[in-house]
């Protein structure tokens, strides 16, 4: 009887043993569930309450069953507590901290003309799958790196295709085009990768990151080159513990980036030491997914009451068309390549609000806020007025198979003028159709046909007359904001129809 005893003992030590080594091994498999409980400190915070009630009626009361009740009853509420709260905190402090933290600027940066974005990313995906000539392997997620010549492309890993090809094969580099031209100009970088996207199960990118590093969010990874050989960069998020009553919070935050390369080495860069790697340098390498977080965040810097109730001076990103592809979006500036974000007034304003622009080697964020009085459109309304300028073009709804859409308006300055430059392309993305430039200011509606129009725009220069919103019998209607509020709309028939600011 002893002796069984001894070995069942033993052996529930050795499976407890086998079980820890088994779930250490396959940490990295189960990192997103971790995580989750990480950044969420209040599901511990009811825990440990819970079984603190929870022992303190079972010590000091009679009642049988009360100390169950007690933790079931205190748990759900606790939790409950912090599902409507902790995002709300957490946003708070985000808030606060780019209030402090962000610069304000009176004009926004100028654009490289040089290098304008022109292809958009639907139509650049389009282009690539249609040249790939790999049978074991596929296209992965596009994304954007800058080349040797300050030249933006879009970039695709070539990742193994099906299950079988991603357990015996590698990545195979990289596929590239360049998107400052309307056509399908693509090249391609062949080179393996030991450790890569798509790849199983040791030699997976993901795997091997979240082994190295584990309490971090991950960010998409993208492909890009230098001196010839493939490189994977992937942005990461920290993230900071905080309290405010009641809870714990984790503030994101962003930490750096992971450089992978060929041979599979991984070199974990923080966030101040990115922009003085020789490699990623002039890269955009800030989290597209923290920087619309912390704009979105923005709606809680009067504090949750105005949040959830009155929504005085309020934003919101912008929701834009981009077949997609949303904010923020992509600008190669005379500064490098900056995130902008476009916002608008809350509820149902179509009026620009304010734009953000964020470093994308840096971090830095800069605020560009509008002047009220200036009614400046933003990037929904453009795209409105850009079909309402083209009305015999084949519009697509959302139940056509054929048709035009206009995509990714983006914000661009000439002649320290802002514009919204709207790509116009068929459903099927086989191509661009036309550009067109919206004035901010006056709605008018600029169309570029090729290429070398864009650039004679972007440079100053006369690319015909400009398409005038129409007035019709019925007028234009125009929203009147007032403290970042709809506080009412007029209709305009006169076409001599100006406004007049008084100031106070």
């Amino acid at each position: 009887m002893n002796f069984s005893a001894r070995h069942l003992k033993i052996g529930s030590v050795l499976f407890l043993f086998l079980s820890v080594a088994f779930l250490y091994y396959i940490r990295p498999f189960i990192q997103p569930l971790a995580l989750f409980i990480y950044l969420n400190p209040f599901i511990i915070q009811a825990l440990i309450l819970s079984a603190v009630l929870s022992f303190l009626a079972y010590r000091f009361t009679d009642v049988d069953g009360l100390g169950s009740s007690a933790f079931t009853m205190s748990f759900v509420g606790f939790f409950f507590v912090g599902i409507i709260l902790s995002s709300a905190y957490t946003n708070m402090s985000i808030a606060e901290d780019l209030v402090e933290d962000r610069t304000e600027i009176s004009s926004l940066p100028d654009a490289d003309n040089q290098n304008p974005r022109i292809l958009p990313r639907t139509v650049s995906d389009e282009f690539a799958q249609n040249s790939l000539q790999e049978p074991r392997h596929k296209l992965g997620e596009s994304d954007i790196a800058i080349d040797s010549n300050g030249t933006p492309q879009w970039s695709y890993p070539l990742r193994p295709d099906g299950f079988i090809n991603s357990l015996s094969i590698s990545q195979r580099g990289g596929a590239y085009i360049d998107m400052t031209s309307s056509s399908s100009d693509i090249s391609y970088n062949d080179g393996d990768m030991d450790v890569g996207i798509g790849m199983r199960v040791r030699d997976n990118i993901d795997w091997q990151q979240r082994k190295q590093s584990y309490w971090k969010s991950y960010e998409d990874h993208f492909m890009m080159e230098h001196d010839g050989e493939n490189y994977i960069a992937t942005p990461y998020v920290d993230y900071s513990l905080e309290f405010r009553f009641p809870l714990l919070l984790m503030v994101p935050e962003w930490g750096g980036a992971v450089l992978t390369d060929e041979e599979g080495e991984m070199e974990y860069l923080e966030s101040e030491e990115v922009s003085e790697n020789e490699i990623l340098q002039d890269q955009r390498v800030y989290p597209y997914n923290l920087a619309r977080r912390y704009v979105s965040a923005m709606e809680y810097r009067n504090g949750v009451l105005n949040k959830w109730f009155f929504h005085e001076d309020q934003l919101e990103v912008a929701p834009l068309p981009g077949f997609d592809n949303d904010q923020p979006f992509t600008i190669m500036t005379d500064e490098g390549p900056q995130l902008f974000i476009a916002t608008e007034p809350y509820g149902d304003a179509s009026g620009l609000f304010e734009i953000w622009t964020v470093d994308g080697a840096t971090g830095d964020y800069e605020l560009y806020a509008l002047d009220r009085q200036q009614g400046l459109i933003g990037a929904e309304r453009a795209v409105n007025y850009v079909r309402q300028a083209n009305s015999k073009v084949n519009w697509a709804d959302e139940d056509s198979d054929t048709g035009f859409e206009p995509i990714e308006p983006l914000p661009v300055i000439v002649d320290d003028q802002l514009y919204w430059q709207v790509r116009v392309v068929p459903i099927d993305s086989a191509g661009i159709a036309f550009t067109s430039m919206v004035s901010a200011e006056s709605s008018n509606v600029y169309t570029a046909e090729t290429d070398q129009e864009i650039y004679e725009f972007l440079e100053g220069e006369d690319i015909g007359e400009a398409d005038e919103q129409p007035m019709t019998e019925e007028g234009i209607e125009i929203s009147v904001i007032e403290d970042g509020e709809v506080a009412g709309e007029i209709t305009v028939t006169d076409p001599e129809f100006e406004i007049e600011v008084s100031e106070e």
